[in-house]
């Protein structure tokens, strides 16, 4: 990829269309995180490759902005870019905002494309830059301009899901939609994110790589409900089905005129978070606009009875694959083969494949062999991918399948050898805090930030931590990342409810040396009432052994030591059954108990 030119490229369009700044978020009009390829914009501008990161582009000098899970990723691939590396949240490092402000004077422009930032940060930008006197032109798609060769919209095939499949029926769901925005003294909801109107009308798709989902917006105003997206794809029976629901189809590029000519007097349902600036910038004027959170991302968010129990079924198919790929490791490195870590991915992948229900990954698989552990969301490519080999050097694999029954997300760090004392000691602290997590009883009410610190104290106590979160929401064979709650630092005010899938992932990152994560998947749930009030707990969802040989046994207290048994010995009582005699030793052998 020629970068540099491509920055010429836009500079020249950004002079044309009389900006000073250009700003790429990488994003799509739907806020995907995984977007298609007609909208990864900040990888084509840039050539970085990670899932998060933000670019500006001035007239002399450019910039990526990226978390700590990319900062070593982020380094390589900007070499001889021309853009400049901005380590956010490291001490010392402005903020994007305060960066263009330091480089711009008054009277100068900003552009962006509205369609691909929230309103919530686009008013923080505005703030910003009207205090210095620096305009915003927020309607510039100038990456279309000069991507020649842009990629078309993606139209996978539709599945509708039926009433056994998500435990609720379509007008249910829109139901409760419409009971909800009552309460809140709305009558109009407008539909963003892709992985929410799926969810709302209990189809699925494909449309965004990982994620089973269908391009198209959704209007639910106080007369008609609207599904914006390619009509010529519906089939004849969801759309017979829809009608009957009162659900109406219109082109997807009906959206943004349908938000122009919207009733006088609505009274809209906004989550400045979730809606972008290009939606606010098209409301009349004579609506009425609340604020407030966007209900469907929290019922989205408790799963079911149905949906929990088939999120079950699903970490039992994920867990024979990984288990029929642990053993096929163990035996490459005692032969003497040596799998590329993209090998490895690919051994795990056809024993997901040859599992009934298997409908695909459910994002790009972390494949990490040594160094490349310390990378957090490392991305193995031919060119540079290590090799396996039997030794002191660890492997850690992240991975997820989309099944018919829910969607998964696992880590497993494993030795290829024999381990060193740093290692198992780096291991057991982060399994310390793992199984804290797992263990953990919390009153009613408490968020995600308070639970964090259970999966960091035992690093803590060792002067050790890791940069990012500790869990995101998982959906329900939806995105393997969904809000609103998170286990994290970060204040987010969303207490963890019963039905919530939610990720258990602490780690440890050495540069230069290794990796260490280890993951499974809670489902959070009712525990004990007390005259203190309702305390809430979680249940562990993924089923797939630890790496016995990792585990400093001199660490663990006697509850760790009892919870690890336990757990060892639900997942050889859950996949035992559904294993060859062989793969049943092994595993056996691998659940045993800790003594």
């Amino acid at each position: 990829m020629n970068i540099p030119g491509r920055l010429e490229s836009l500079r020249r369009s950004m002079d044309m269309a009389g900006v000073d700044a250009y700003i790429i978020t990488g994003s799509d009009p739907h806020a995907s995180e995984n977007p298609p390829s007609r909208w990864r914009t900040r990888e084509w501008i840039s050539g970085f490759t990670g899932s998060a990161g933000i670019v500006a582009v001035t007239r002399h000098k450019a910039g990526l902005w990226t978390d700590f899970r990319y900062w070593i990723q982020a380094f390589g691939e900007l070499q001889e870019s021309g853009i400049d590396l901005f380590r956010d949240g490291q001490d010392g490092i402005s903020h994007i905002q305060d960066w263009l402000v330091e480089n711009l004077s008054s009277d100068m422009k900003i552009g962006y494309d509205g369609r691909t930032v929230s309103a919530r940060t686009a008013s923080e930008w505005d703030d910003k830059f009207s205090d210095s006197g620096i305009g915003a032109v927020t309607d510039l798609d100038l990456i279309g301009d000069i991507w020649i060769d842009r990629p078309l919209p993606a139209m996978a095939s539709l599945v509708e899901l039926e009433e056994d499949e998500t435990g609720e029926s379509r007008s249910s769901r829109l139901d409760r939609l419409s009971e909800s925005l009552a309460s809140g003294g709305a009558d109009t909801w407008l539909g963003i994110g892709l992985d929410s109107v799926a969810w709302l009308l209990n189809v699925r798709g494909g449309d965004v790589p990982y994620n089973p989902v269908v391009t198209g917006f959704f209007i639910k105003s106080a007369d008609t409900v609207v599904w914006y997206t390619d009509e010529g794809r519906i089939p004849e029976n969801l759309r017979i089905s829809l009608t009957e629901d009162g659900v109406e189809t219109a082109p997807y590029e009906d959206f943004f005129p349908a938000l122009e000519n919207l009733p006088a007097l609505s009274r809209i349902l906004i989550d400045r978070q979730s809606v972008t600036r290009a939606v606010m910038d098209r409301l009349p004027d004579d609506v009425t606009i609340i604020t407030g959170k966007d209900p469907v991302i929290l019922m989205k968010a408790r799963k079911n009875v149905v949906e929990a129990s088939r999120i079950s079924r699903a970490m039992e198919k994920d867990g024979v694959a990984m288990v029929r790929f642990l053993m096929d490791l163990e035996k490459a490195m005692a032969e003497g083969r040596t799998p590329t870590e993209l090998d490895a991915a690919a051994m795990l992948l056809e024993h997901r494949s040859s599992i009934p229900g298997f409908l695909g990954e459910s994002f790009s698989p972390i494949p990490a062999f040594g160094a490349h552990g310390a990378i957090c969301h490392y991305e193995a490519v031919p060119e540079t991918a290590f090799t396996l080999e039997a030794g002191p050097d660890l492997f850690l694999i992240d991975s997820g399948g989309q099944w018919e029954e829910g969607t998964t997300d696992i880590t497993r760090t494993v030795t290829l050898g024999v381990p060193t004392v740093e290692q198992r000691r780096d291991y057991t602290l982060t399994f310390k805090g793992h199984i804290a997590l797992s263990r953990a009883r919390f009153p009613k009410g408490t968020r995600g930030y308070q639970l964090d610190t259970m999966a960091r104290t035992a690093l803590w106590n060792e002067g050790i931590d890791f940069g990012h979160g500790t869990g995101h929401g998982v959906g329900y064979r939806l995105n393997v990342h969904e809000g609103p709650q998170r286990i994290s630092p970060a204040p987010v005010d969303v207490a963890m409810e019963p039905g919530m899938v939610t990720s258990n992932e602490p780690g440890v990152y050495r540069e230069g040396s290794y990796g260490i994560r280890i993951e499974n998947l809670l489902i959070c749930r009712e525990d004990i009432v007390t005259e203190f009030g309702a305390f809430l707990a979680f249940d562990t969802l993924t089923l797939a052994p630890y790496d016995r040989k990792l585990i400093d046994i001199d660490l663990l207290d006697e509850g760790e030591i009892h919870w690890v048994n336990e757990y060892q010995a639900e997942v050889f009582r859950r996949l035992s059954p559904m294993l060859e005699t062989g793969e049943k030793d092994w595993l056996k052998a691998q659940t045993a108990p800790l003594e």
